[in-house]
């Protein structure tokens, strides 16, 4: 018990600084690498063990936090370019403009388009995005910030560019498999999402006359994000960014298409009609929408036309070379959106935003690479395998959940649990891919409670001190996903898809 207890005191005191004392992960994650050391050198230490083999994992744990943050950096850089160049108004306008329901509003903004800029920034940006706009439109901030954060779970399982189950899970296993079985998993989360979001930001009044829409939409994006992750193995990473994209296309469409009578909408979901502001053509929403299609384009012509293992070792990691493209696109995008002036002051502003994340993820990095090598993590796993047994699924969605939650990125969570889920698989038996999709799915739900997430929308919409609010809107969809997800892993683990 006391290898156990020493061997979950990093991940302890990660936990109660920024639950309890609502400590920063950069000044929390440092300091977690400390006790990790402390305790691999003093507690865990093998003969063969020394000071010098730590600090070389440590090394290459911060500079694989570089190589992760780059990737959010460029996404940064390309993010600022649309917003000085007026391209990401002229985007959500259009958006608005096929629906004059606000719940309609909301689910579009917040599932489909979220999920798409999830893919393409990552790092929490569709609820900074969506949530703003949607208060724009005379919407409650709290059902605002509620329902961007719900919308940006499932997505997080993927994040920007596949990061997050590239690197996630491709340290550890086929990364390719990993977003096949996690594919699996999310298609059945995305159909219950859109009646989650209303239920718990509207109430349950919301659904009259619109539960064939929300039907619709979940079942479109099911299918979709199924066969990407799915079927199109060459670019199954690329889940998020291509599935959002297709998705927002098609349920505009849709919306568009059919019959919408305003007399059926209740007043207090009724948008005004020049709600979404002044009218634009199809050739602006597509010249603002360009450098999201250039980027689509560049990461898949080159994840295409490249061998996969020249990607990976290219810089020394997966996320080099997607971050190169992200940047030439954005350069590219800069030049024929007149922002070439602004270049850089918009990689200036966007250094500063990762800084925090720079010193959060390579200190986190450290400290998982430390625990690994001294058989901290594998402590863990077999203790707690030993203490789930059979129900060690749901376990591994919950220990995901927490993750998240904990780390404020599912990147971080992965990172942190998938070698604990591997061990307790041999242990127990079990598909290990499925509790790495498990694992997955779970941290992708904490990320909608996470409270740096909670608190940057919050601030994001002018609401700060009203984060109590938001938290009682996700808590709950969030714990339901658990149960949703943990049944959905029994049933793969111990009948679809048994070892």
């Amino acid at each position: 018990m006391l290898d156990f207890l020493l061997a979950a005191l990093p991940i302890t005191v990660i936990l109660v600084g920024m639950a309890g004392f609502d400590l920063p992960s950069k000044i929390l994650a440092p300091i977690c690498w400390i006790i990790a050391f402390a305790t691999s050198l003093i507690f865990f230490a093998a003969p063969t063990f020394d000071v010098s083999k730590l600090f070389s994992t440590s090394i290459a744990g911060v500079l694989d936090g570089v190589r992760i943050v780059w990737l959010i950096f460029t996404a940064f850089v390309t993010l600022q370019i649309m917003i000085r160049s007026g391209s990401m108004d002229q985007i959500k306008r259009g958006l608005a403009g096929v629906t004059l329901d606000k719940r309609l509003v909301v689910v579009l903004l917040a599932l489909p388009f979220g999920t798409f800029i999830e893919g393409a920034s990552g790092a929490g940006t569709p609820a900074a995005l969506a949530a703003p706009f949607l208060v724009a439109l005379g919407m409650n901030p709290v059902v605002a910030a509620g329902a961007c954060l719900i919308g940006n779970s499932a997505p997080v399982s993927w994040g920007g560019a596949g990061v997050t189950t590239v690197m996630g899970a491709g340290q550890y296993v086929d990364f390719v498999e990993a977003s096949i079985m996690t594919g699996r998993m999310a298609c059945f989360e995305y159909v219950v999402l859109p009646f989650l979001m209303l239920v718990f930001v509207f109430g349950l009044k919301s659904l009259k006359g619109i539960w064939k829409e929300l039907v619709v939409l979940g079942v479109l994006m099911g299918i979709v994000n199924f066969a990407i992750s799915n079927l199109l193995l060459p670019v199954t990473e690329l889940t998020s960014l291509l599935g959002g994209f297709v998705d927002t296309i098609l349920y505009c469409v849709y919306l568009k298409m059919r019959k919408e009578d305003l007399t059926s909408i209740p007043q207090e979901y009724r948008l005004s009609s020049d709600a979404g502001g002044s009218k634009q053509s199809l050739k602006e929403l597509c010249v603002a929408l360009s450098p999201y299609v250039l980027l689509c384009t560049g990461l898949v012509v080159v994840r295409l036309s490249v061998p996969l293992p020249l990607l990976i070792g290219f810089g020394g990691g997966y996320t080099v070379w997607v971050g190169c493209v992200i940047l030439v696109c954005a350069f590219i995008a800069a030049a024929y959106l007149r922002q070439l002036s602004s270049i850089v002051s918009a990689m200036w502003d966007s250094f500063l935003k990762v800084i925090p994340a720079l010193l959060a993820m390579s200190f986190l990095l450290a400290m998982v690479n430390c625990m690994k090598m001294s058989g901290q993590i594998s402590t863990l796993a077999k203790t707690l395998s030993a203490a789930a047994g059979v129900v060690y699924p749901i376990a591994a969605v919950l220990i995901g959940q927490v993750g998240g939650f904990i780390t404020g990125t599912n990147l971080g969570s992965n990172l942190m649990f998938n070698p604990l889920h591997i061990e307790a698989a041999k242990n127990l038996g079990l598909n290990a891919m499925v509790l790495v999709a498990a694992q997955n799915t779970g941290g992708a739900i904490g990320n909608m409670i996470c409270p740096n997430n909670v608190i940057a929308v919050c601030a994001c919409v002018g609401i700060l001190g009203r984060e109590g609010e938001v938290l009682r809107k996700t808590l709950m969809p969030s714990v339901l996903l658990l149960f949703f997800l943990g049944a959905l892993a029994m049933a793969y683990t111990y009948w679809v898809f048994p070892l």
